[in-house]
C-alpha cells in the first residue's frame, strides 16, 4: 500500500497539487482495493497483487492524459447517491446539488416533476430518491446519456421515467407537470478556452456550450416548453450561468412568467433561478 501511494505521487507530481493528488489517492485506492479510507489507513502493509498494480497503472495513465477522475473510475457521488458517468454524461457538479435542495423545499407530495437535459439522470434520481411519493420524469437528445440515466436509476433502485426529447424542436410528451428544472448548456461557445482542460477534452460540449449570438437559446425554449406544460401555477428551476442572471430573469417576466427568483450557490455566486406560471 505505501509503495501504492509513492507511485501515485510520483506519478502525478507535475500535473496536481499535493492536496489534489491525496484526495485522488484515496479515491483511487478505494477502487482498486474495494476499501474505504479507514480500512485502507487500517491495512497500509498490504501488497498489491498483479492485477491491482495493472488496474491502478491504467488509472494513472488516464489521469495523466487528463481524464477527470470520475471518468476514470466511472462513477461518482452525488447528494449522497451513487451514480455511474462516462463521456456521454456531464459530471455533476455541487452546484447542482443545491438546485436539487432547492426543489426538494418546493415540492409536494404526488407532484410530477420533470427534468429536460438529463444526462446522468443525477437530478431525477435523487429527487424521486428523496421525494418516493412524486413521479419524476427525465429527457435528453443523447441516446447515451439516457441509457445512462435509466442504469443510475437502477443502480438506487427508484423508478424514474426517461424519454428522448430535443428541446430545440420538439413540443415534449404532451403531459403536463407541477414542476419542470433543467441545467442546460450555458457556457459561451467564446470561452471554450478559458475552460480547464479535463472538462473541455472529456465532457461533452452538447451539454456544455452555445452559441456567442444566443447565449439564451434552451432557457427561452425551455421556458416555452414551460409554459405549455406546467400546470398552473407550476414551477420552473433554471441552474445558470451566474453572468445571466438579470438577462434570464428578464427574458422570463418578458414571457409571462412571475415570482422569479435569482438563488446564489455557496460560493456567493447567482446560480440558480425559479420562477412560476
Amino acid at each position: 500500500m505505501q509503495t501504492a501511494i509513492q507511485h501515485i505521487r510520483t506519478t502525478l507530481a507535475d500535473l496536481y497539487t499535493g492536496e489534489e493528488i491525496n484526495s485522488l489517492s484515496r479515491l483511487i485506492l478505494s477502487a482498486v482495493t474495494g476499501w474505504n479510507y479507514t480500512a485502507i489507513l487500517v491495512n497500509k502493509d498490504t501488497v498489491f497483487s498483479q492485477n491491482q498494480r495493472a488496474l491502478l497503472d491504467k488509472y494513472l495513465e488516464k489521469l495523466k492524459a487528463g481524464m477527470p477522475v470520475q471518468y476514470v473510475l466511472g462513477e461518482t457521488e452525488f447528494c449522497g447517491l451513487n451514480f455511474n458517468v462516462n463521456e456521454s454524461v456531464l459530471i455533476p457538479r455541487p452546484e447542482t446539488e443545491e438546485l436539487v435542495d432547492w426543489v426538494r423545499s418546493n415540492a409536494a407530495s404526488r407532484m410530477k416533476i420533470l427534468d429536460i437535459g438529463t444526462g446522468s439522470g443525477c437530478i431525477p434520481v435523487s429527487l424521486k430518491y428523496f421525494l418516493p411519493d412524486c413521479q419524476l420524469f427525465g429527457c435528453d437528445i443523447s441516446k447515451d446519456a439516457l441509457q445512462t440515466a435509466s442504469l443510475n436509476a437502477a443502480k438506487n433502485q427508484v423508478d424514474v421515467k426517461f424519454f428522448e426529447m430535443d428541446i430545440l424542436n420538439d413540443n415534449g410528451d404532451g403531459l403536463t407537470y407541477n414542476i419542470i428544472i433543467s441545467n442546460p448548456p450555458y457556457i459561451p461557445a467564446a470561452e471554450i478556452e478559458q475552460i480547464h482542460t479535463n472538462v473541455k477534452d472529456f465532457e461533452p460540449h452538447l451539454a456544455l456550450f452555445v452559441p456567442d449570438e444566443d447565449p439564451l437559446l434552451f432557457y427561452r425554449k425551455i421556458a416555452q416548453f414551460a409554459i405549455n406544460q406546467l400546470e398552473i401555477n407550476g414551477l420552473l428551476f433554471f441552474e445558470i450561468h451566474f453572468t445571466k442572471a438579470e438577462a434570464i430573469s428578464s427574458m422570463l417576466a418578458d414571457m409571462g412568467l412571475s415570482e422569479i427568483i435569482v438563488k446564489k450557490d455557496i460560493f456567493g455566486k447567482d446560480r440558480m433561478i425559479r420562477c412560476k406560471r
